[in-house]
């Protein structure tokens, strides 16, 4: 199961950080949690979108909810859209993006979820 949309596939708004982070992905339908759940490794991240390598293969426009641990924060409850989904071996890498319009960034501010997405990024941009 190998799904990956058009000429759009590789073109993204942000370059994207390499990372090593834990995941806990549920796959979300409208309000409720279904059944499916599971531990992922992401593997680049920004304010956007992340990749990362699952068990699972979802479809593109499925929504899952996630708990992303960067070690020095945790975000809980992210929510995103699947873009992509290609298997590699006995896992799939995952495409994600954080929002559905990208009008959803001329509300950001404190409280915001976004803006929180906003914060990892620019802490795993430091050096150090």
């Amino acid at each position: 199961m190998s799904y990956r949309p058009g000429n759009g596939a590789n073109r993204r708004k942000l370059a994207r950080l390499a990372v090593e982070m834990s995941v806990e992905l549920k796959v979300t339908s409208g309000l409720f949690s279904r059944g499916r759940a599971c531990a992922a490794q992401a593997l680049d991240y920004n304010r956007y979108g992340m990749a990362l390598r699952c068990p699972l293969g979802l479809r593109p426009h499925t929504r899952v909810t996630m708990d992303i641990s960067a070690g020095h924060m945790v975000l809980r409850k992210v929510r995103a859209e699947v873009v992509s989904s290609v298997r590699e071996g006995r896992q799939y890498r995952i495409g994600l993006r954080f929002y559905r319009k990208l009008s959803e960034f001329t509300e950001v501010g404190p409280g915001h979820p976004l803006h929180f997405l906003l914060g990892l990024e620019e802490s795993l941009d430091m050096p150090g």
